[in-house]
């Protein structure tokens, strides 16, 4: 059986959780090959057996680059695939999106996992709720997981249709990783408040620190290609994924936002929804908290206590 894990990562967790997985395969006697979403080609998957495809969690789904991977695959019909994702509060739509959008490229879906691992989302407080994941339990869980999927993949191969999982849908989804008991009255209005302001966001570039066409990292690595050159300068376009990851991780820190405006409708989305959301897994046994309630840097955001460059891109 050969095998191929394709990840994307921004600030290395989803990277560690794969390089786990990947562990746990070859310590299962199978080989694996391990490749970034960016240097990865759909018309590749052809030759491989197992496909793991996993991702970071922004803005409660994934990032239209692993939309567009998944919509490219080739030569997959029939083939076991599993999907697995990392994220600072809970995995929300994710599965709901990612694995049906599998399984129409003809991907059979025999596992799917999410992790609970560091935040640096400019506007969350930090310490974060989540800080310290992924740590040595996390990577061996990933570990196991890896081997898990090799022994389920190789068994229904043999022709175990048994072990083939049922994709959790509707209620039964929402109650595992969507609650919908944590949705407050006056959630969509917060949700609307918060979109609002992204859907009005400026990226701003110092042209004094900018270093164009020298410097082209903000265009190198923007998950959705939406930064492109006009006047021979950089631009944003409209296609914008609100990662912040440019500003977050420009060398220079060129590329300014008015986080004062994201801060109030954020401040009120972590209140009424993302720290309940976290304190009910924590309860039903699938959260470990790391960060103590009283270490929570609730007057702290991250854009606060750390410049641009936040983090490297790993």
């Amino acid at each position: 059986m050969k095998s191929v894990l394709i990840y994307y990562t921004m600030t290395g967790n989803t990277k560690t959780i794969a390089e786990a997985i990947r562990r746990g395969i070859i310590e299962s006697g199978e080989q694996s090959d391990i490749i970034r979403l960016q240097e990865a080609y759909t018309k590749d998957l052809a030759e491989y057996d197992l496909i793991g495809l996993g991702s970071p969690i922004i803005n409660q789904k994934e990032l239209p680059n692993v939309t567009n991977f998944i919509e490219g695959m080739e030569g997959v019909d029939g083939k076991h695939a599993f999907a697995f994702n990392t994220h600072g509060a809970s995995p929300c739509r994710y599965f709901a999106r990612v694995v049906p959008a599998m399984e129409q490229r003809g991907l059979m879906i025999i596992g799917w996992k999410d992790w609970f691992c560091s935040a640096y989302y400019p506007v969350i407080p930090k310490p974060y709720i989540t800080d310290r994941h992924p740590d040595e339990t996390d990577i061996k869980e990933a570990e196991n997981f890896g081997k898990e999927m090799v022994e389920r993949s190789r068994r229904i191969y043999a022709g175990e249709t048994g072990l083939i999982p049922e994709f959790p849908k509707g209620k039964e989804y929402d109650e595992r990783y969507n609650p919908p008991e944590l949705w407050p009255r006056r959630l969509p209005e917060i949700f609307a408040e918060y979109g609002k302001v992204m859907a009005e966001a400026e990226f701003i570039i110092d042209k004094e620190k900018c270093n164009y066409p020298k410097c082209t990292h903000c265009m190198d690595n923007c998950p959705v290609h939406n930064i492109g050159v006009l006047d021979n300068f950089p631009v944003f376009h409209r296609s914008c994924a609100m990662c912040f990851l440019c500003e977050q991780t420009c060398p220079n820190g060129a590329i300014e936002i008015d986080w004062e405006a994201f801060q109030k409708p954020h401040d009120k989305l972590v209140e009424n929804w993302l720290s309940k959301i976290v304190d009910y897994l924590e309860a039903k046994g699938y959260f470990r908290r790391l960060v103590r309630r009283e270490e929570i840097g609730w007057d702290t955001p991250f854009w606060k206590t750390k410049k641009p460059p936040r983090f490297k891109i790993q």
